[in-house]
C-alpha cells in the first residue's frame, strides 16, 4: 500500500484517516488484511477504517459539502494470479476526491516470506 499512499503525495495532506477496503471477488485473508491494518497504522499514525465511499459519507468522515474526504480511500479494485503461485497483479486505487484519485496496476511477488511490489504502472491519474 505504500507504492499507492506515496503516489500523489498531495492527496494525503492533513490526512485523518485510511479506509481500506477490497472489492468483491478480491481474496484477501483475514489475517493479510490485519498485517495491512497495522502497518498502516504504525507507519502513518492515523485511524484506520474499512468503510467504503458511501460510509465514509455516513459517518461524516468528508469535508467541502461532500466533495472531499478527510482522508484517503484505499480500494483492492481487481486481483489477478499469475501462472506461477508466488506472483500476482492487483489493481489499487486511492481516492480523495473526484479531482483526487489515482489507481495503480502492480505485480506483486512472494519473496522471502512476504509479498513485494516488484513492478507498477499508473492505470488513471485525476
Amino acid at each position: 500500500m505504500d507504492e499507492v499512499i506515496s503516489n500523489d503525495t498531495a492527496l494525503n495532506a492533513d490526512m485523518e484517516y485510511i479506509s481500506l477496503v477490497s472489492e468483491e471477488g478480491v481474496i484477501l485473508k483475514s489475517s493479510d488484511k490485519q498485517v495491512i491494518e497495522e502497518y498502516l497504522q504504525k507507519e502513518y499514525n492515523i485511524k484506520i477504517y474499512n468503510y467504503n465511499y458511501e460510509q465514509l459519507i455516513e459517518q461524516k468522515l468528508y469535508e467541502q459539502g461532500k466533495t472531499m474526504l478527510k482522508g484517503i480511500l484505499l480500494t483492492i479494485e481487481k486481483q489477478k494470479q499469475s501462472i506461477n503461485p508466488d506472483e500476482m497483479t492487483i489493481e489499487v486505487s486511492k481516492y480523495r476526491s473526484n479531482e483526487g484519485s489515482i489507481s495503480l496496476d502492480m505485480i506483486l511477488a512472494y519473496q522471502q516470506g512476504q509479498w513485494n511490489v516488484v513492478k507498477y504502472a499508473m492505470i488513471r491519474e485525476s
